[in-house]
Order: C-alpha cells, then sequence, then structure tokens
C-alpha cells in the first residue's frame, strides 16, 4: 500500500493580521482545491504549540494505560459522552480495536436558554432547565486531563473558526457560514489504538476503526507521529497510507460540509489500520454547526444544471439525536 499525497495547506495568513488580501486570497483558493479534490489535508503553521499537542496526547496514551475497571469509571449514560470499550464501538456491524473516551459541551441552552430568532413561547424554545439532550456530562479522569484539554480546544476551535472562514471565502459567500456557526456544537475524541496482530486481525476484519465519514464540518486531527495508521479511500476506490508530517495537523471534510455545499467537497471514507508494537493515540476535534442552527444545502452553492438537493431541513440538533437513535439500533442488534 503506497502513501497518499495530500496537499499542504499554511494558514498562517489567515491568523496573521499584518498579512495582505492576496495572501489570504492563496490560502482560500488552496483550500478549496484541497476540499474539491482530497477532502484532506495537512495544515501547518496553525498556531497551536506543539508542545500542548504533545501534552494532550500524553493524557490520552496515560488514561488509555489505566486498568478497564478504571476507565469503565468514566462510562456515563448516553452514547456521546465518556468512555467507549472496544465492544461499544460498532462500524457498519462489526466491533472496532480501538477505544475512545469524548467531550461534549453543554447544549440544552445557550447564553439566555433560547436559540437565537427562537419565540420564547414556542414548543421549539430550548430553556435551560431541559434535559441536556446527548445525556449525561462529561466525565473528566483528572484536572491536569481537564486543564489541557480545554486549554487545546479553546485554540483548536480559534484555528477551526479561521479555516473556515478560509474556506468560505474560497466558496466566495463571505461569511453567510456564521449563523451555523455561532457557538459552534465541538466535540473532542481521544482515540487509543492498541497493536493489530494475529487472531486480533481476523477478528477486527483487518482494521482497527472500520471505513467511515465524519458528520462534522471539519475534522482537526492531532496524532501520534510514529506511524501512518490512517488510511484514506481515493477517488478510484484504493486505500492509501496517511503519513504523519510533523507540525501538522490531518484535516478533513465531513457530511455537514457536503451537505452544505451541495456535494462539491466530498466527505471522504477513512479508516485506522493499527500495527506498531507501540499504541496509538488520535485526538480529533470535529466542529459542527450550533445545536439549534438548520442546516441544509445553501441555495448560492447549488451547481447550475444539476437537480437540486432533495433534503428537509432541520436542526443540527435534531440531526445528531437522529444519528444516535441510528448508532443506538445498529449497537442492539450487534448485540442480540
Amino acid at each position: 500500500m503506497t502513501a497518499t499525497t495530500l496537499p499542504i495547506i499554511d494558514i498562517g495568513p489567515y491568523l496573521d493580521p499584518a498579512a495582505s488580501a492576496e495572501q489570504r486570497q492563496a490560502v482560500s483558493r488552496a483550500l478549496d482545491k484541497a476540499c474539491r479534490e482530497h477532502g484532506f489535508f495537512y495544515l501547518v503553521n496553525h498556531g497551536v504549540p506543539q508542545d500542548l499537542c504533545d501534552r494532550v496526547r500524553a493524557q490520552g496514551h496515560q488514561f488509555f494505560q489505566l486498568p478497564e475497571e478504571e476507565k469503565r469509571k468514566h462510562k456515563v449514560a448516553g452514547n456521546f459522552r465518556g468512555y467507549k470499550h472496544f465492544k461499544d464501538i460498532i462500524i457498519r456491524g462489526r466491533a472496532s480495536l480501538n477505544e475512545a473516551i469524548a467531550f461534549y459541551p453543554p447544549v440544552n441552552c445557550y447564553s439566555d436558554g433560547i436559540a437565537q430568532g427562537v419565540d420564547p413561547t414556542s414548543p421549539s424554545a430550548t430553556l435551560p432547565t431541559m434535559p441536556d439532550a446527548l445525556g449525561s456530562q462529561n466525565s473528566w479522569p483528572s484536572d491536569e486531563f481537564r486543564a489541557a484539554t480545554e486549554e487545546y480546544r479553546d485554540l483548536v476551535l480559534k484555528l477551526g473558526d479561521r479555516v473556515l472562514s478560509a474556506i468560505a471565502a474560497g466558496l466566495g459567500i463571505g461569511d453567510s457560514f456564521r449563523d451555523w456557526l455561532l457557538d459552534p456544537t465541538w466535540s473532542i475524541r481521544f482515540n487509543g489504538y492498541p497493536s493489530l496482530t494475529g487472531t486480533d486481525t481476523e477478528k477486527a476484519g483487518d482494521v482497527s476503526l472500520g471505513a467511515h465519514v465524519d458528520y462534522a464540518c471539519i475534522t482537526i486531527l492531532n496524532q501520534d507521529p510514529e506511524s501512518a495508521s490512517l488510511q484514506v479511500m481515493s477517488k478510484s476506490g484504493e486505500w492509501h497510507k496517511v503519513q504523519p508530517l510533523p507540525g501538522a495537523f490531518v484535516v478533513n471534510t465531513g457530511k455537514m460540509l457536503s451537505l452544505w455545499t451541495c456535494n462539491q467537497y466530498p466527505a471522504r471514507l477513512h479508516r485506522v489500520v493499527h500495527r506498531d508494537e507501540k499504541p496509538r493515540v488520535s485526538v480529533a476535534t470535529f466542529i459542527d454547526p450550533r445545536f439549534n442552527a438548520v442546516i441544509g444545502p445553501l441555495p448560492e452553492l447549488a451547481v447550475p444544471g444539476e437537480e437540486p438537493i432533495k433534503y428537509t431541513p432541520k436542526t443540527f440538533g435534531s440531526h445528531l439525536v437522529d444519528q444516535l437513535r441510528i448508532y443506538s439500533a445498529m449497537q442492539q442488534k450487534q448485540v442480540s
């Protein structure tokens, strides 16, 4: 299997107030091409300190090395937040050979308890007293783990905002995406992968995490640099390794951005096959629309001459909860 050659995008001009309009336009054009042709790219000069990236992954390694009974203490109600054991992660009806712990913000309310533009007397108004739609809250392994993760999260969310601004400029739509991404529904998922050898390979169908696409607008991946375990499917249907690039994030487009752009930006299939002697940790930050944003194809991005995408507008929260129901049904089928 060959290693894929992904575009390398220098986001520096979008972080530098002194950068010229021409420099920013060059970044936007490069991003637009990468999203259309690959759906994956390396992001460099991103402004997130390398020592912080390393420290966050180190927290993940420490957590996944704990005894199973200790890790299971961080399993919480709902299928979003908390610890996921190998048997809890089902991809296309097959259990995975990785474990995870995930963190989401509270999504029951916003600063004033009601989403923007919603009549407070209407049934759709979400009040602070409503239960969180995603279940129980985050379970942090330690104060140190939480402090490092939240410091990292704040910087990555600022970076994601700049990346999406550059993408919007490349699409020629300015900041019309702002309504979607005002107070985004971020999530951070720590993934732990043991070595995949021998009989484990047969059990998992030769993969650690099965082929899937992300639901997010974009995913920003911070991964261990030692092994090329991430694989991306090419347009021709072949799997290619993604070699870690020192100091770079790997970024990919997801189904929300594909929907938003009327499928001009594809959500690429990817998987993980980890066969290194050392365990692997990756930290994926998913950036989604705000929970009460009404999502759907943007009319200004409709492709001339093509049939409009048939999609019933719904809030992102409804979409996310629908996915939870589908995922839960798959798990129940697997158990039975």
